[in-house]
């Protein structure tokens, strides 16, 4: 029986990977180029990301038929965002000669959420720079809690931590709260030696919200040296992330069955304070529920994600 050809797409925010596999698993592509949200570098920016891609993937394989295409792209929160990805997407494809049988466009975090549970229920919540939840019935019903940008949002993110942090160090300059060793980090860090440098480094012409977001990075160093606000920051990420579960159980009508949460990100990935706060709170409130921290590649979500639309 012949296999089929899958081509899927991880377009987030700092990276884009386009990966083309037989359904039995075989590896016939795979490369990484620049974030694809279109919402912070523009449609035609995008474009050229995807087109570059889809052009070195039609060299490399010298494929004509792709089955199934996954484009799971970051930046898609309403219908006006899925009908400007639709037309970029469309636009990329006419560049290449890959003959398409059915194509998927998703928010990148629905596709991996659909990717890990199949047909089954379960969440996926995710805190890197920024932090969103997904959850489904297994009925085809998805919900999101989160995900509204640093502007509105982000609560227990990387961006949000970072925020968090540099309220610290001022406060502390202004003796409204008591000196933190976060100061000293992150001065080692941006590699300053004064407050003016860091107001000069946070109100730069080119800042964006990812530079905050680089400051948590700190954050765990500081945890590890007793840091009373490090350790307060750590905890307040934890029951922050815990709403965005609660919240979409909640929105499921969740009665106590079993179910799976995914957790994933590099803020739950590389802060253990956080990541066990977070799983205590969700034991203590949700008995039945069965947490897996997620160690694949993110593409690999995006590509189980493709082979079950072939089931369909």
């Amino acid at each position: 029986m012949k296999e089929s050809i899958i081509l899927a797409v991880d377009g987030g925010a700092t990276k884009t990977t386009l990966g083309i596999q037989t359904s039995g698993g075989e590896r016939l592509f795979e490369a990484t180029a620049a974030g694809s949200n279109y919402q912070t570098i523009g449609a035609n920016a995008v474009i050229e990301v995807l087109s570059d891609l889809l052009q070195k993937a039609n060299f490399a394989t010298k494929l004509e038929t792709i089955d199934v295409a996954i484009f799971a792209m970051a930046g898609i929160d309403t219908q006006s965002d899925f009908e400007a990805l639709t037309h970029i997407v469309q636009q990329a494809l006419n560049s290449t000669h890959f003959n398409i049988n059915k194509a998927i466009l998703e928010n990148d975090v629905q596709a991996a959420l659909l990717g890990l549970v199949g047909h089954q229920p379960g969440v996926l919540l995710i805190s890197g720079t920024g932090s969103i939840a997904l959850a489904t019935d297994g009925n085809g019903n998805v919900v999101r809690t989160g995900g509204w940008g640093h502007r509105a949002g982000d609560e227990g993110s990387g961006y949000w931590i970072g925020r968090q942090i540099l309220k610290a160090i001022f406060r502390a300059e202004d003796k409204l709260e008591a000196p933190t060793i976060l100061k000293k980090l992150v001065f080692e860090k941006l590699q300053i030696d004064s407050i003016d440098q860091l107001m000069t480094w946070l109100y730069q012409a080119d800042y964006t919200n990812a530079q905050t977001a680089s400051l948590s990075t700190v954050l765990q160093e500081a945890v590890s040296l007793n840091d009373e606000k490090a350790i307060s920051i750590a905890e307040l990420a934890a029951k922050e992330l815990f709403l965005l579960v609660k919240a979409s159980l909640n929105k499921l009508r969740y009665k106590g069955e079993p179910f799976k949460v995914f957790l994933n990100g590099g803020i739950l990935k590389y802060h253990p304070l956080i990541l066990n706060s977070l799983q205590q709170l969700i034991r203590e409130d949700f008995h039945h529920i069965s947490l897996s921290l997620c160690d694949e590649n993110p593409i690999e979500s995006i590509v189980k994600r493709a082979q079950y639309a072939l089931l369909q």
